[in-house]
């Protein structure tokens, strides 16, 4: 299982309704995942810009 806790960023999915057939896109997130007596694990990014 997780050895730690992570921020997870907002992303689509495409979700599947049977009922109408289709699929439908969804915003999900953010949200925190991992077990909840895991440590937090904090991430920077850095971005180079030319």
């Amino acid at each position: 299982m997780y050895q730690h806790r992570w921020t997870v960023r907002m992303h689509k999915v495409r979700q599947w309704y049977p009922s109408i057939q289709e699929h439908r896109v969804l915003w999900r997130g953010p949200y925190i995942k991992g077990l909840a007596d895991a440590p937090f694990m904090v991430m920077e990014k850095a971005y180079v810009v030319d």
